[in-house]
Protein backbone atom coordinates (compact mmCIF):
# COMPACT_ATOMS: atom_id res chain seq x y z
CA UNK A 1 0.00 0.00 0.00
CA UNK A 2 1.04 3.59 -0.89
CA UNK A 3 2.05 5.81 2.06
CA UNK A 4 -0.46 8.90 1.66
CA UNK A 5 -0.82 11.47 4.26
CA UNK A 6 -4.73 10.97 3.90
CA UNK A 7 -4.18 7.06 5.48
CA UNK A 8 -1.27 8.14 7.61
CA UNK A 9 -2.14 10.84 9.33
CA UNK A 10 -5.22 8.59 11.02
CA UNK A 11 -2.57 6.69 13.49
CA UNK A 12 -1.14 9.80 15.00
CA UNK A 13 1.66 8.33 17.18
CA UNK A 14 2.78 6.34 14.32
CA UNK A 15 2.84 9.45 12.02
CA UNK A 16 4.65 11.66 14.95
CA UNK A 17 7.46 9.06 15.50
CA UNK A 18 7.66 8.75 12.11
CA UNK A 19 7.70 12.87 10.91
CA UNK A 20 8.93 14.25 14.23
CA UNK A 21 5.71 16.51 13.85
CA UNK A 22 2.09 16.59 15.13
CA UNK A 23 -0.30 15.96 12.44
CA UNK A 24 -1.54 19.71 13.62
CA UNK A 25 1.78 20.77 13.33
CA UNK A 26 2.40 18.98 9.83
CA UNK A 27 -1.43 20.78 8.93
CA UNK A 28 0.12 23.80 9.72
CA UNK A 29 3.55 23.53 8.08
CA UNK A 30 1.81 22.93 4.73
CA UNK A 31 -0.51 25.73 4.62
CA UNK A 32 2.36 28.00 5.18
CA UNK A 33 4.24 26.55 2.27
CA UNK A 34 1.14 25.96 0.23
CA UNK A 35 1.32 29.77 -1.43
CA UNK A 36 5.11 29.71 -1.99
CA UNK A 37 4.27 26.62 -3.80
CA UNK A 38 1.91 27.79 -6.01
CA UNK A 39 3.69 30.54 -6.92
CA UNK A 40 6.96 28.52 -7.56
CA UNK A 41 5.40 26.46 -10.06
CA UNK A 42 3.58 29.42 -11.61
CA UNK A 43 7.10 30.73 -12.80
CA UNK A 44 7.96 26.86 -13.46
CA UNK A 45 5.36 26.44 -15.70
CA UNK A 46 5.54 29.91 -17.23
CA UNK A 47 9.55 30.38 -17.84
CA UNK A 48 10.59 31.27 -21.25
CA UNK A 49 12.26 28.13 -22.55
CA UNK A 50 9.13 26.17 -21.80
CA UNK A 51 8.69 23.47 -24.98
CA UNK A 52 5.49 21.51 -23.92
CA UNK A 53 2.18 23.19 -23.27
CA UNK A 54 0.59 23.75 -19.55
CA UNK A 55 -0.93 20.43 -18.61
CA UNK A 56 1.19 18.20 -20.76
CA UNK A 57 3.28 15.46 -19.25
CA UNK A 58 2.26 13.57 -16.15
CA UNK A 59 0.34 14.99 -12.55
CA UNK A 60 2.03 15.19 -9.19
CA UNK A 61 1.37 11.36 -7.62
CA UNK A 62 -0.88 12.84 -4.92
CA UNK A 63 -1.85 15.92 -2.81
CA UNK A 64 0.35 18.94 -1.79
CA UNK A 65 0.25 16.99 1.75
CA UNK A 66 1.50 13.64 0.24
CA UNK A 67 4.69 15.82 -1.19
CA UNK A 68 5.44 17.63 1.70
CA UNK A 69 5.07 14.15 3.34
CA UNK A 70 7.86 12.95 1.04
CA UNK A 71 10.04 15.65 1.60
CA UNK A 72 9.65 15.00 5.32
CA UNK A 73 10.03 11.13 5.10
CA UNK A 74 13.41 11.51 2.93
CA UNK A 75 14.93 13.98 5.75
CA UNK A 76 14.19 11.85 8.30
CA UNK A 77 14.71 8.67 6.92
CA UNK A 78 18.38 7.84 5.22
CA UNK A 79 16.46 5.62 3.14
CA UNK A 80 17.62 5.62 -0.58
CA UNK A 81 15.68 7.23 -3.42
CA UNK A 82 14.69 3.98 -4.51
CA UNK A 83 12.99 2.53 -1.21
CA UNK A 84 11.16 6.19 -0.82
CA UNK A 85 9.70 5.85 -4.60
CA UNK A 86 8.59 2.16 -3.29
CA UNK A 87 7.27 3.25 0.02
CA UNK A 88 5.09 6.26 -1.87
CA UNK A 89 5.11 4.13 -5.28
CA UNK A 90 6.49 6.21 -7.81
CA UNK A 91 9.67 5.74 -9.85
CA UNK A 92 13.24 7.04 -8.14
CA UNK A 93 14.31 9.49 -10.95
CA UNK A 94 10.75 10.85 -9.57
CA UNK A 95 11.78 11.23 -6.00
CA UNK A 96 14.47 12.79 -6.74
CA UNK A 97 12.88 15.73 -9.43
CA UNK A 98 10.55 16.42 -6.18
CA UNK A 99 13.64 16.34 -3.65
CA UNK A 100 14.77 19.44 -6.34
CA UNK A 101 11.64 21.12 -6.71
CA UNK A 102 10.77 20.92 -2.61
CA UNK A 103 13.81 21.29 -0.82
CA UNK A 104 13.69 25.63 -1.65
CA UNK A 105 10.86 26.16 0.41
CA UNK A 106 12.34 25.19 3.36
CA UNK A 107 16.06 26.05 2.34
CA UNK A 108 15.44 29.94 2.32
CA UNK A 109 13.76 30.52 6.19
CA UNK A 110 15.58 29.79 9.31
CA UNK A 111 12.68 31.20 11.31
CA UNK A 112 8.96 30.18 10.55
CA UNK A 113 6.09 32.53 10.81
CA UNK A 114 4.79 32.12 14.19
CA UNK A 115 2.79 33.08 17.02
CA UNK A 116 6.30 34.49 18.83
CA UNK A 117 6.46 37.08 16.55
CA UNK A 118 4.29 39.68 15.66
CA UNK A 119 4.99 40.63 12.20
CA UNK A 120 4.72 38.66 9.21
CA UNK A 121 7.65 37.26 7.01
CA UNK A 122 10.55 35.76 6.98
CA UNK A 123 13.81 36.42 8.34
CA UNK A 124 17.16 35.49 6.41
CA UNK A 125 20.11 37.14 8.32
CA UNK A 126 20.82 37.29 11.79
CA UNK A 127 20.38 41.22 11.54
CA UNK A 128 17.10 40.64 11.02
CA UNK A 129 16.88 38.71 13.55
CA UNK A 130 18.57 40.70 16.02
CA UNK A 131 15.56 43.44 15.30
CA UNK A 132 12.34 41.36 14.67
CA UNK A 133 13.30 39.20 17.12
CA UNK A 134 13.43 40.59 20.63
CA UNK A 135 13.74 37.54 22.92
CA UNK A 136 17.72 37.60 22.11
CA UNK A 137 19.74 38.58 24.60
CA UNK A 138 22.24 35.37 24.75
CA UNK A 139 23.42 33.30 21.97
CA UNK A 140 25.05 29.38 22.44
CA UNK A 141 27.59 28.32 19.79
CA UNK A 142 28.64 25.33 19.08
CA UNK A 143 30.28 23.29 15.92
CA UNK A 144 29.11 19.34 15.08
CA UNK A 145 30.12 17.17 11.94
CA UNK A 146 28.25 15.34 9.62
CA UNK A 147 29.81 12.05 8.79
CA UNK A 148 30.34 10.77 5.68
CA UNK A 149 31.67 8.23 3.15
CA UNK A 150 35.80 8.10 2.49
CA UNK A 151 36.45 10.40 -0.56
CA UNK A 152 38.22 9.10 -3.17
CA UNK A 153 40.40 12.24 -3.45
CA UNK A 154 41.74 14.63 -0.46
CA UNK A 155 40.89 12.07 2.14
CA UNK A 156 43.13 14.29 4.66
CA UNK A 157 41.49 17.06 4.29
CA UNK A 158 37.98 15.55 4.93
CA UNK A 159 39.41 13.45 7.68
CA UNK A 160 38.35 14.99 11.38
CA UNK A 161 41.23 14.33 13.78
CA UNK A 162 39.25 14.61 16.64
CA UNK A 163 36.04 12.49 15.75
CA UNK A 164 37.92 9.91 13.88
CA UNK A 165 36.04 9.90 10.53
CA UNK A 166 35.57 11.86 7.48
CA UNK A 167 32.96 14.57 8.09
CA UNK A 168 32.19 18.12 7.15
CA UNK A 169 31.80 20.74 9.81
CA UNK A 170 29.56 23.74 10.57
CA UNK A 171 28.90 25.74 13.48
CA UNK A 172 25.33 26.67 14.77
CA UNK A 173 23.77 29.86 16.45
CA UNK A 174 21.36 29.40 18.73
CA UNK A 175 19.38 31.40 21.33
CA UNK A 176 19.57 30.64 24.79
CA UNK A 177 15.84 31.37 25.81
CA UNK A 178 14.22 28.89 23.43
CA UNK A 179 16.24 26.89 21.64
CA UNK A 180 15.98 28.69 18.42
CA UNK A 181 18.56 28.12 15.72
CA UNK A 182 19.35 31.35 14.87
CA UNK A 183 22.27 30.29 11.51
CA UNK A 184 24.68 28.08 10.91
CA UNK A 185 27.92 28.79 8.86
CA UNK A 186 29.13 26.98 5.57
CA UNK A 187 29.93 23.71 5.73
CA UNK A 188 33.42 23.46 6.01
CA UNK A 189 36.21 20.07 5.57
CA UNK A 190 36.15 18.05 8.78
CA UNK A 191 40.20 18.94 8.98
CA UNK A 192 39.07 22.56 9.88
CA UNK A 193 38.99 23.38 13.46
CA UNK A 194 35.50 24.85 14.84
CA UNK A 195 36.78 28.53 16.14
CA UNK A 196 38.25 28.76 12.03
CA UNK A 197 35.29 27.98 10.70
CA UNK A 198 33.20 30.66 12.44
CA UNK A 199 35.70 33.55 12.45
CA UNK A 200 36.06 32.81 8.76
CA UNK A 201 32.20 33.34 8.21
CA UNK A 202 29.80 36.03 7.90
CA UNK A 203 27.87 35.30 10.77
CA UNK A 204 30.72 36.33 13.34
CA UNK A 205 31.05 39.61 12.33
CA UNK A 206 27.68 39.85 13.10
CA UNK A 207 27.93 38.56 15.82
CA UNK A 208 31.38 40.73 16.72
CA UNK A 209 29.06 43.97 16.16
CA UNK A 210 26.48 43.39 18.90
CA UNK A 211 28.81 43.63 22.04
CA UNK A 212 26.00 44.04 24.26
CA UNK A 213 25.15 40.02 22.96
CA UNK A 214 25.88 37.71 25.39
CA UNK A 215 27.79 34.64 23.47
CA UNK A 216 28.70 32.13 25.30
CA UNK A 217 31.15 28.95 23.38
CA UNK A 218 32.95 25.42 24.48
CA UNK A 219 36.89 25.97 25.59
CA UNK A 220 37.44 25.85 21.51
CA UNK A 221 36.68 29.66 21.55
CA UNK A 222 39.96 30.23 24.09
CA UNK A 223 41.09 34.02 23.25
CA UNK A 224 37.72 35.72 22.41
CA UNK A 225 37.14 38.60 24.42
CA UNK A 226 35.09 38.95 27.11
CA UNK A 227 34.73 42.26 27.16
CA UNK A 228 32.58 41.68 23.53
CA UNK A 229 30.16 39.64 25.44
CA UNK A 230 32.34 36.45 24.76
CA UNK A 231 31.39 33.76 28.20
CA UNK A 232 34.02 30.89 27.73
CA UNK A 233 34.54 27.43 29.10
CA UNK A 234 38.61 27.70 30.91
CA UNK A 235 40.70 24.83 29.89
CA UNK A 236 43.49 23.26 32.09
CA UNK A 237 46.67 23.34 30.74
CA UNK A 238 50.36 21.84 31.77
CA UNK A 239 51.62 22.57 35.37
CA UNK A 240 48.72 25.11 35.03
CA UNK A 241 45.28 22.85 36.44
CA UNK A 242 41.89 24.04 36.79
CA UNK A 243 40.90 25.78 40.41
CA UNK A 244 37.78 24.89 42.24
CA UNK A 245 36.85 28.15 41.47
CA UNK A 246 37.42 27.50 37.81
CA UNK A 247 35.62 24.49 37.89
CA UNK A 248 32.87 25.81 39.28
CA UNK A 249 32.22 28.52 36.46
CA UNK A 250 32.52 25.61 34.33
CA UNK A 251 29.93 23.71 35.37
CA UNK A 252 27.82 26.96 35.51
CA UNK A 253 28.43 27.66 31.93
CA UNK A 254 27.95 24.11 30.62
CA UNK A 255 24.78 23.89 32.39
CA UNK A 256 23.24 26.66 30.34
CA UNK A 257 25.22 25.80 27.41
CA UNK A 258 24.06 22.24 26.89
CA UNK A 259 20.67 23.68 25.54
CA UNK A 260 23.04 23.91 21.93
CA UNK A 261 23.65 20.40 22.59
CA UNK A 262 19.42 19.87 22.16
CA UNK A 263 19.63 21.50 19.15
CA UNK A 264 22.14 19.88 17.42
CA UNK A 265 19.83 16.64 18.56
CA UNK A 266 16.89 18.02 17.40
CA UNK A 267 18.50 18.32 13.42
CA UNK A 268 20.67 15.41 13.78
CA UNK A 269 16.89 13.21 14.35
CA UNK A 270 16.84 13.77 11.02
CA UNK A 271 18.85 10.68 9.94
CA UNK A 272 19.68 12.15 6.04
CA UNK A 273 22.10 14.16 7.59
CA UNK A 274 22.68 12.41 11.60
CA UNK A 275 24.10 9.44 9.51
CA UNK A 276 26.84 8.65 7.39
CA UNK A 277 25.80 10.58 4.05
CA UNK A 278 26.22 11.40 0.80
CA UNK A 279 24.92 13.48 -1.74
CA UNK A 280 25.88 13.20 -5.97
CA UNK A 281 25.14 17.04 -5.97
CA UNK A 282 27.57 19.54 -5.28
CA UNK A 283 25.97 22.10 -2.96
CA UNK A 284 23.35 19.95 -2.18
CA UNK A 285 24.46 18.81 1.51
CA UNK A 286 23.85 22.57 2.56
CA UNK A 287 20.54 22.58 1.32
CA UNK A 288 19.30 19.58 3.32
CA UNK A 289 20.69 20.93 6.33
CA UNK A 290 19.14 24.47 5.95
CA UNK A 291 16.01 22.42 5.34
CA UNK A 292 16.41 19.89 8.29
CA UNK A 293 17.51 22.88 10.59
CA UNK A 294 14.02 25.53 9.08
CA UNK A 295 12.33 21.96 10.36
CA UNK A 296 13.75 21.60 14.07
CA UNK A 297 13.05 25.59 14.14
CA UNK A 298 9.57 24.64 12.89
CA UNK A 299 8.69 22.16 15.41
CA UNK A 300 10.32 24.23 18.40
CA UNK A 301 8.29 27.21 17.98
CA UNK A 302 5.44 25.54 17.63
CA UNK A 303 5.66 23.79 20.69
CA UNK A 304 7.29 26.86 22.50
CA UNK A 305 4.27 29.30 21.48
CA UNK A 306 1.52 26.36 22.55
CA UNK A 307 3.36 26.80 26.18
CA UNK A 308 3.92 30.12 26.17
Amino acid sequence: MSLRYQAFSKKPRLFRQITTLTVEEFDSLTKRLKPEWKEREVKRLNRSDRKNVIGQGHPYFGTFEDLILLLIVYTRTSCSNALIGLLFEITETTVITLDQRLLPLLQDKFIPITKVRKKRGTINTLDDLVKEYPGIEEVIVDGTGIAIRRPKRRQKKNYSGKSKKHEKKTVIAINSKDGIILGATKLRSGAVHDKRILTEDPIYKRLERAPDLKKRADSAWRGEDPNNGWLVNKRAERNHPLTKADKKSNRKLSKIRIKVEHAIRRIKVFKRIGDKTSFRCKGKMEIVLNSVINLANFKQLSRFSATA
